[in-house]
Order: C-alpha cells, then structure tokens, then sequence
C-alpha cells in the first residue's frame, strides 16, 4: 500500500482514488427487478494505482458511499492514514472519507459534480 510520506504524494493517493471510482461509475449495475439489492463487482476505491482489489457492493450500498464526494469504498487493508480515516466498516469493505487536500482533489474531481 502506498504511504504518502514515502515514494507517493497525498495527492497521488488521491487522484488514484479518483480513477478508481470513475471505473466505478461505469459499472452498470443489472436491469431486473431488485436491481439495488443486487451485489455488484466494483474495483477498490484504494490509493494504490496498482491495486487489482475487487469489491462487492449493492447497488443501494454503493450509491450511499457516492452520497459524499470525499467518500469511498475500498479494501479493509488499504487505508492510507496521511489521505482518510475510516468512517465505516462493513462486513465486505470499509468507507474511507478524505480529508485536507485529498478532500479537496475528491471533491474537484467528482464526476457527479
């Protein structure tokens, strides 16, 4: 996992992120009945740009993590201490939420707006 005080910048973690959820937002989620119960495969929200992590989230689930632009959903494991803090901890991924400049790059980057 990448550390901000070693080889990668608060702001790289945080630009990662950023593509890693708009790989998120192009997940279409499926068109049956009870679509936003449906569990969903979804790549982790991480810092790091070589993580290959994959997620499993509702479709409800997911659209409450989006609820907040600093917000994002990733691997217990992948915490960046210098870029988040955990907000939530579910059975299958944890919410991390931005803070300091990485919420300010999460929030400018947002592709919902």
């Amino acid at each position: 996992m990448p550390q901000p005080e070693g080889r990668t910048s608060v702001r790289q973690v945080a630009l990662n992120e950023v593509v890693s959820r708009e790989a998120n937002e192009r997940v279409d989620p499926p068109a049956e009945a009870g679509w936003d119960l449906s569990l969903v495969d979804r790549v982790c929200e991480c810092g790091d740009a070589d993580c290959e992590a994959r997620l499993r989230l509702t479709v409800a689930e997911y659209e409450e993590v989006r609820g907040d632009s600093r917000r994002f959903a990733i691997v217990h494991e992948h915490l960046v201490h210098a870029a988040e803090r955990v907000v939530e901890r579910r059975e299958r991924y944890s919410v991390v939420e931005k803070f300091a400049e990485a919420a300010a790059i999460a929030e400018a980057h947002d592709p919902r707006g």
